[in-house]
């Protein structure tokens, strides 16, 4: 179906919007845990806003993943499939735990989204590794670099979700997976769905 494939390409370009978005918000926003939340309140808005785009990109990743997990009967797409979904639980909870709540709750919200979202994207990096190492539709330099991409994301996030590390520092692979998006899109457009034994 066309739609999912338009909706795999579109998202996976469109996040990047919202990751500059974050980081953006995240140099602005103040160290001090009460003072953080305070901030986020005073601008809610715009984090609302942020978060919702980005619930909305993600689930159209979601999307496509699910049809071409569906339609090819890959493993790949079934692991990229369900970290996207593991993911996307995580929305909800930063937009229903963090506004105008006790600072306890606004935490424990962001420590329930924080194990999500880094859980979410081992499975899903784990998928996107299987499905860049056994491709033919891409080039190989391209292929090579999805998966050392995504190898060390996974890495990152892996020892982080083990407490070897916070997950903001796992975040430092942060501007390589921007470019992990952009070869999705790519590869999206790359795909045939007439024949979807990939």
């Amino acid at each position: 179906m066309k739609l999912a494939k338009a909706f795999w390409i579109l998202g996976n370009l469109l996040v990047n919007i919202t990751i500059g978005i974050y980081i953006y918000l995240s140099s602005k926003a103040p160290v001090d845990v009460v003072e953080r939340y305070s901030y986020m309140n005073e601008n809610w808005s715009i984090y609302a806003g942020h978060w919702k785009a980005e619930f909305v990109f993600m689930t159209m990743i979601a999307i496509g993943a699910i049809f071409f997990a569906i339609n090819s009967k890959k493993v790949s797409w079934s692991l990229i499939s369900v970290g996207q979904l593991i993911s996307l639980t995580l929305y909800p909870l930063m937009l229903g735990g963090y506004n105008n709540t006790p600072v306890e709750l606004a935490e424990m919200a962001n420590q329930i989204a924080i194990v999500v979202f880094v859980f979410g994207n081992i499975v899903y990096l784990g998928g996107l590794i299987h499905l860049y190492l056994y491709d033919s539709l891409l080039k190989k330099w391209i292929r090579f670099s999805a998966v050392c991409i995504a190898s060390l994301a996974l890495i990152a996030f892996s020892i982080s979700f083990m407490g070897f590390i916070s997950w903001k520092q796992a975040l430092i692979i942060g501007p390589l997976t921007n470019l992990l998006f952009l070869i999705n899109a790519y590869y999206g457009f790359k795909i045939n769905l007439e024949n979807m034994n990939l």
